[in-house]
């Protein structure tokens, strides 16, 4: 078996571990942190998979969380709109098939459920980029990755649940 594969699948077990508990978290502070941390690490997984249109929107995500958590109030809206077009254009040629736009479309939604601070809309929008991100993952050979996304939609749906009390 390949190394850089049983390495992806590594980095996708500890993503998997650190998602369990960010997911948790009831406050966009935290989240910021853990879903920064995860990006990071997952950025690296796609690298070693050849996934090169998640791992760019993992680093793309990873930036957003550290510019997003610079302020205190709610992040102005030009700011979100230069983020969208900066993503739309970095990943404009990495795109190679319909799969590839997932990660894209994903980072867009959960940044504009981020740029709310609204937890209940962050958690939204976390479940539907777990459920096509399965899609994506699955087919790049993330494995660890999808289990991570399922059991992540599992933990999203609670917390919904939770905040609609």
């Amino acid at each position: 078996m390949d190394i850089l594969f049983i390495c992806a699948q590594i980095l996708g077990i500890t993503v998997f571990i650190l998602n369990i508990v960010g997911n948790t978290k009831m406050t966009t502070k935290k989240v910021y942190i853990y879903n920064g941390v995860c990006n990071g690490l997952s950025g690296i997984q796609y690298v070693l998979l050849g996934a090169w249109s998640g791992a760019l929107c993992c680093v793309i995500a990873l930036l957003r969380n550290i510019v997003f958590a610079k302020f205190k109030k709610k992040v102005p809206l030009y700011v979100l709109l230069i983020y969208i077009a900066i993503t739309i254009l970095l990943n404009f040629k990495l795109v190679n098939n319909i799969l590839d736009v997932i990660p894209i479309i994903n980072i867009i939604v959960y940044a504009i459920a981020l740029w709310t601070k609204d937890i209940l809309k962050i958690k939204t929008a976390g479940l539907f980029t777990c459920i096509i991100g399965v899609m994506y993952d699955f087919n790049k050979r993330a494995y660890a990755t999808v289990l991570n996304e399922l059991i992540d939609g599992i933990i999203a749906v609670r917390c919904i649940i939770l905040l609609k009390r």
